[in-house]
């Protein structure tokens, strides 16, 4: 019989191995969910690019940058302060957590609705409203409606570790989306059609992604309302940085298109579609690794956890690397024989992009050990300067050098704000090394 002193060293390893093969298996699961993300979200974009004029794809994109404001905000007025209280509730707790704010959310829905129509009727008064615009006013409130359904329950599946749920939901997700796109742009309004096709695919994965949940851990549908008023404090903070950042991160298309003209805004988007891969594979790992991390900081010391996440976002690094030397060197056939597109300053463009992607890949990981610690405040202040900084270097550089301008200052807002990020991360870690 073995004895006690050898058998705990063995039952230490046995743990051990069994959890990073569950992290394995759950990273992969994230990474295969956003490998058919991009590939959808690219294939959309191609779509309209190719087959509709630029002011049509320009308009999508910011319908597009609207339905992810509405995604980013949910997701950081929730998520932070949900994993929290995931870690230490038990299964009754996140039943009326869930519940509670899913009833929330459904309460908020006509205000969104009255936004809408309040945005209608200042155009209509204006007389800048058409049938083409309204059109994709109406498409574009039904998508940001259906998404934050979609993304709701999304947020809620990774919170019970099932991305193996969530990816087969968006798998049917991407198709719906990519069909419907094809056949919008056989359209006379392309870009209110894909808007409307966003729509219905979010609704459609959203059922999907309820039915899942539900048979995995039923929410209790009658959970008293007032959650979301319950973590507010905390979330709050996190959802203001959140929206702070996509002023600079997204936002900038709306600053473009108003500074200079829609067309612009094609441009930009239709050379970051070909580094949307790697945007997209950071921000869809970064949904698994707060969750992940929270535990982290109940395991493990804060030096450990930073070593951690430093040492993951430089493999993810280095694997968008190789994919972005290909892409670059494959960037002429690209643009000549997939988009059929040719733009002003098409390579520096490129170029910038692909060193914003590098910067929000550290951003993305480093970010959630600040997160996890519930420093919301903090990162909504560092998010916030880097915005200031983000705005006032595009709108100066913009005046000189154009539409480059716009990603001359998202890169100094992104440098910016991983500095910052770095900084206090390491200052927390020093006086707060247990948390």
């Amino acid at each position: 019989m073995p004895e006690l002193g050898a058998v705990e060293p063995e039952l230490g390893l046995k743990k051990a191995i069994f959890g990073r093969a569950a992290f394995v298996r759950m990273l992969s699961g994230g990474v295969a969910i956003q490998a058919a993300l991009s590939a959808s979200n690219f294939l959309v974009g191609l779509l309209l690019v190719r087959r509709t004029p630029d002011a049509q794809y320009g308009y999508y994109v910011l319908i597009t940058t609207v339905v992810l404001l509405s995604a980013i905000l949910q997701g950081a007025f929730i998520q932070p302060p949900m994993t929290i209280r995931f870690t230490r509730s038990n299964d009754d707790e996140r039943a009326n957590l869930v519940g509670g704010l899913l009833r929330d959310q459904r309460r908020l829905m006509p205000f969104i609705i009255g936004l809408s129509a309040l945005l209608l009727s200042i155009l209509m008064l204006a007389g800048k409203l058409n049938l083409a615009l309204a059109a994709i006013i109406v498409g574009g409130t039904l998508a940001v409606i259906a998404g934050l359904r979609r993304e709701f329950f999304r947020m809620v599946l990774f919170m019970y570790q099932r991305p193996n749920d969530v990816l087969r939901c968006d798998l049917v997700y991407c198709v719906v989306l990519v069909s419907g796109a094809f056949l919008s742009t056989l359209s006379r309004l392309p870009a209110a059609a894909t808007a409307l096709t966003l729509s219905v695919s979010a609704f459609i994965a959203g059922t999907l992604l309820s039915k899942a949940q539900w048979r995995h851990a039923p929410w209790n549908r009658k959970a008293p309302l007032g959650k979301l008023r319950e973590i507010a404090h905390e979330g709050a903070w996190s959802s203001f940085g959140g929206g702070v950042h996509w002023l600079f991160s997204q936002g900038y298309n709306y600053v473009v298109a108003g500074t200079l003209d829609v067309r612009a805004v094609a441009a930009l988007a239709a050379t970051r579609l070909l580094v949307m891969p790697v945007g997209l594979l950071s921000s869809g790992v970064s949904t698994l690794m707060l969750p992940t991390v929270s535990k982290w900081t109940h395991q493990h010391s804060a030096r450990k956890i930073l070593t951690r996440l430093a040492l993951f976002a430089a493999g993810l690094a280095a694997a968008a690397a190789v994919y972005l030397v290909v892409m670059w060197l494959a960037r002429d056939w690209i643009f000549d024989r997939v988009l059929r597109k040719h733009f002003a300053n098409r390579d520096l463009l490129l170029g910038i992009w692909a060193l914003i992607c590098l910067v929000t890949i550290f951003r993305d990981q480093l970010l959630y050990f600040l997160v996890a610690r519930a420093r919301f405040r903090l990162t909504a202040m560092v998010t916030l300067c880097s915005a200031i900084v983000c705005f006032g270097v595009s709108f100066a550089a913009m005046r000189r050098v154009g539409v480059i301008g716009a990603l001359l200052g998202l890169l100094v807002g992104e440098l910016l704000n991983v500095a910052g990020i770095i900084v206090f991360s390491l200052r927390e870690a020093r006086h707060r090394p247990d948390a």
